[in-house]
């Protein structure tokens, strides 16, 4: 008799993030299994239940890991460099993440059930994480003075947007390679926030 398959829980994760994207929630884990060779309850023996692997598929209840990038800086790099390092590292997020809110809204999953067990929402810390970089960079005089909550709203909108609204509009957003709009959306913030 022939050994069955072993199959990774990353390989796994993968190939479910792309059938819930492709399909929504309702796909089956006998389509997610097929896809991987295994067999629907060896599928859900690993994960418990078809939820369960819905938000393992998404880290839902993970901080998002640009946190650590934000919290440790600013460093002696020049400022635009390291603004440019952040919104790369959460561009990197939202972009995989604007189509998992759907499909995680779709599977009824309620904001509380995707922050886990944190007690402030991810949304609202990464707000604050982004401010105190950039308060951080106010004391110590690379930024112009202002509302570091605002300067916030306003940086972590326009890595946002256009995913959100690539979504909702059915568009493709194309790659950094194919459109240096990330890089230009930080050269404008950067003029707006450099020392005068």
């Amino acid at each position: 008799m022939a050994r069955p398959r072993q199959v990774l829980d990353e390989d796994i994760l993968e190939v479910a993030r792309a059938c819930f994207i492709e399909h929504g929630a309702a796909v089956s884990t006998e389509a997610i299994a097929g896809r991987l060779g295994v067999s629907g309850p060896a599928l859900l023996k690993r994960f418990g239940s078809k939820k369960e692997l819905l938000k393992a598929a998404f880290s839902v209840g993970k901080l998002p890991p640009w946190l650590s990038v934000v919290e440790a800086g600013p460093d002696e790099r020049p400022v635009p460099v390291q603004l440019r390092e952040v919104a790369g590292t959460i561009d990197a997020f939202f972009r995989k993440m604007v189509p998992a809110f759907a499909v995680l809204r779709e599977a009824g999953l309620t904001p509380e059930e995707w922050r886990g067990e944190d007690e402030v929402p991810p949304p609202a810390r990464a707000l604050h994480t982004v401010a105190g970089w950039l308060r951080r960079a106010q004391e110590r005089g690379l930024l112009r003075a202002g509302d570091p909550n605002v300067m916030a709203n306003l940086f972590l909108a326009g890595i946002q947007h256009r995913y959100f609204l690539a979504h909702i509009t059915s568009q493709p957003v194309p790659s950094e390679q194919e459109d240096p709009w990330l890089e230009r959306m930080v050269d404008i913030f950067w003029r707006g926030v450099a020392p005068e």
